[in-house]
């Protein structure tokens, strides 16, 4: 439910409770602002706490979500508020096809939906930040993962000359020169094969920028595989990210990813 907010979720034997008290509460509180905030003082009344969960977004900003959106939590997306305040989350789309294409990809995997993994080519010293079903960064040089993790400030301030708002995450700047920002590669489609889930992501933007021999802006594909993702209590409970590896390739324009569990003691970062 949500009434001017990003949602909120009870549990089936706590709502079989909250009936049997609910109209008796809610007349205790006609001074509070919507239903979502009348059912939180009858939860207080019953010693129920609320929960905060990750995957309820307010998004109270306007512009361009892809900062919060390419760094999303390690929790499944619950819900996207304010749609009507955002622009579309692909390029060249309108609100409602961008949506519509975030929904399909979310149908072959809904639990992986926005999920950031990250992992490094040696070769040339590049970062790869993958958010499954969204988007594939590529930076052109070596990422510290807490730095990749880090929601960029891709959006404007909900009220106009509200510069240097404070956030619930850790933010950094988001690059405004083209050319010494990371190259994006949005989804195009995705499919199911005996083997897992292809997502393919391409490139919509080119940019008159210089190419030296080892950029990765000769890329104008990347292809992710990976395996439906199954969240357990356990993994529900201590959520832990996901690996992912630098494949081999037999075109200098295609970069091909493999997602997977990480092992027991595996570490994210460049090895020398």
């Amino acid at each position: 439910m949500a009434f001017g907010g990003a949602g909120f979720a009870i549990s089936y034997p706590l709502a079989k409770i909250l009936a049997r008290a609910f109209d008796s509460c809610i007349e205790r509180y006609p001074h509070l602002y919507g239903s979502d905030g009348r059912i939180h003082a009858c939860l207080t009344e019953l010693g129920i706490t609320l929960t905060h969960e990750p995957g309820f977004h307010q998004m109270d900003f306007l512009g361009n979500a892809f900062g919060l959106l390419a760094a999303h939590p390690i929790r499944p997306l619950v819900s996207l508020h304010h749609m009507e305040k955002i622009d579309p989350f692909f390029p060249n789309m309108t609100r409602m096809k961008s949506l519509e294409h975030l929904y399909h990809v979310a149908n072959f995997d809904p639990q992986r939906i926005l999920q950031q993994t990250v992992c490094y080519d040696r070769r040339f010293s590049w970062t790869v930040s993958v958010s499954w079903g969204y988007v594939v960064q590529v930076f052109e040089h070596n990422v510290q993962l807490p730095d990749a993790q880090r929601v960029q400030e891709s959006y404007l301030p909900w009220k106009k000359n509200a510069y240097g708002t404070l956030y619930e995450f850790n933010t950094r700047k988001f690059e405004v020169d083209p050319c010494k920002r990371q190259l994006v590669y949005f989804l195009d489609e995705v499919s199911l094969g005996v083997d897992g889930i292809k997502t393919i992501y391409k490139k919509k933007a080119y940019e008159n920028c210089t190419i030296t021999k080892n950029s990765p802006r000769k890329l104008d594909e990347i292809r992710v595989f990976s395996h439906k993702l199954e969240l357990d209590k356990k993994q529900l409970v201590a959520p832990r990210r996901h690996c992912c590896d630098i494949l081999p390739s037999t075109s200098d324009k295609v970069m091909e990813i493999g997602i997977r569990e990480c092992k027991e003691d595996e570490l994210i970062y460049m090895h020398n």
